[in-house]
């Protein structure tokens, strides 16, 4: 029987590094495949921790791995590190950023995701597990892996394609967020720009003489917007300009871009939608006598769920959550409640888990990539004031909070448990393996 306790205080050894290294990636606030300082640290504190660390595809420079150990199973922890343009905040703040402050962040990027936990709680597990290891003399193997570019570029997906998953049996990971429990759901999502082509001419003088780019990117969310009555519910589609064609009103755009996500439940529907939005956008290139560039730049495979280890994820939420909070960190939270997605909530932190097996979300990860062929399970503990929303400016100023690295010790401790708990009994992940092919024929049989 897992001792949790013994787990706890493995993770507690390791408390004033771990919060000095998310403290310090939240600085550094590097945005995808430009994490050098943040991959370098990570790569430092394993190091002396005894991981044989390498870096074995050369065209990700930012993407590691970590290993401690030998033989099977082998349990890998994903972490990331990446920070999001344009959510650099002042930290504790909820006041904008003053321009001075904002030179101080790395091109005004900043942690608005919580990737800063993300990594370091996911490389707290690794330390703890391989203390464990030590202490119990059991086998197996650990790898932590520094995932890059999670953001807007699907960076396990160059992962996977360069072999660095090979030869893994599980792998686990969470997410930092204002809810707890099991993530084992995400919508597939495929990452699309279209770029336009026209002619130049004056809009005045020679209008005839002129093909708007900007008319076929406008023309062409006209058509998607009507797309929406046909699409399945759960389908998400969302835009933003790229190049807008210039700031002369006078000029016709030769040139315009946008850049769209298409998300549905499954990665077949969210192909199968991209293809209709790729054929709008022809249609929109056909009626403004414009040329378009179709250019795919990822795709975030929906998540497959693993109940082997969902029901082990559970069992050990169940035995860290919930946390304590104090009366000052309660009041640090209730400043951010207005600005979130509940500002009505009467507590300021949410500190029921959703102890569920299954949970519908909408967002997407590409920790899904990896479910699609390794058996994997994820979760989200809360690190944030109730309602924060990702990828906005309260999650970055919450960042550095005691109540984020509340969240993110608990984590580690949640994947530490998971992983130790299947170095003990090597039939968990036989039995996750098995359950994973008997998915991927199901799916296979279905398309």
């Amino acid at each position: 029987m897992l001792n949790t306790e013994e787990i706890k205080r493995l993770v507690e050894n390791h408390r004033p590094e771990l919060i000095q290294a998310a403290d310090r990636i939240w600085e550094f606030a590097e945005e995808r495949f430009s994490e050098f300082r943040s991959c370098s640290l990570q790569m430092d504190i394993l190091k002396n921790h005894g991981f044989a660390v390498s870096s074995p595809c050369s065209t990700l420079p930012t993407a590691f791995m970590a290993r401690y150990g030998s033989g099977h199973p082998v349990i890998g922890f994903l972490g990331e590190y990446d920070a999001l343009s344009g959510l650099f905040w002042p930290a504790d703040s909820i006041h904008p950023p003053t321009e001075a402050s904002a030179s101080t962040g790395a091109k005004s990027c900043g942690h608005g995701c919580g990737h800063n936990l993300l990594g370091t709680g996911a490389l707290g597990a690794a330390l703890a597990a391989k203390d464990y290891m030590d202490l119990k003399k059991t086998g197996g193997t650990i790898i932590y892996y520094g995932c890059p570019a999670e953001e807007n570029a699907a960076g396990k997906a160059f992962m996977i394609e360069a072999g660095f998953f090979e030869g893994t049996d599980i792998c686990l990971s969470w997410h930092p967020h204002f809810k707890s429990g099991l993530f084992n759901d995400a919508l597939a999502n495929c990452r699309v720009s279209y770029r336009f082509q026209g002619t130049s001419a004056h809009a005045a003088q020679s209008p005839h003489m002129g093909r708007s780019a900007l008319d076929a990117c406008e023309l062409m969310n006209v058509g998607v917007n009507y797309l929406r009555e046909h699409m399945i519910d759960e389908a998400r589609v969302h835009y933003a300009y790229l190049n807008s064609g210039g700031t002369a009103p006078n000029i016709i755009p030769a040139e315009a871009e946008v850049f769209y996500a298409i998300r549905a439940p499954r990665t077949e529907q969210a192909e199968a939608l991209k293809e209709r939005v790729n054929n709008i956008a022809r249609g929109a290139a056909l009626m403004t006598d414009t040329t378009v560039e179709i250019d795919e730049k990822c795709i975030y495979e929906s998540f497959l769920p693993n109940q082997t280890l969902d029901d082990l994820v559970l069992k050990y939420l169940d035995r860290f959550l919930p946390l304590s909070y104090t009366d000052e960190e309660m009041c640090y939270a209730a400043r951010f409640v207005p600005f979130g997605n509940l500002p009505d909530t009467p507590d300021p932190i949410d500190t029921v888990p959703d102890f569920s097996l299954h949970r519908k979300t909408s967002i997407s990860t590409d920790a899904g990539n990896v479910s699609q062929r390794i058996p994997s399970s994820a979760f989200m503990v809360n690190c944030y004031a109730n309602g924060s929303p990702l990828h906005h400016w309260s999650v970055t100023a919450q960042g550095r909070s005691s109540i984020a690295h509340k969240g993110m010790l608990a984590a580690a401790g949640i994947l530490a448990s998971c992983a130790c708990e299947i170095l003990l009994h090597p039939s968990v992940a036989v039995q996750a393996r098995q359950e994973l092919l008997r998915l991927q024929d199901k799916n296979q049989k279905r398309t």
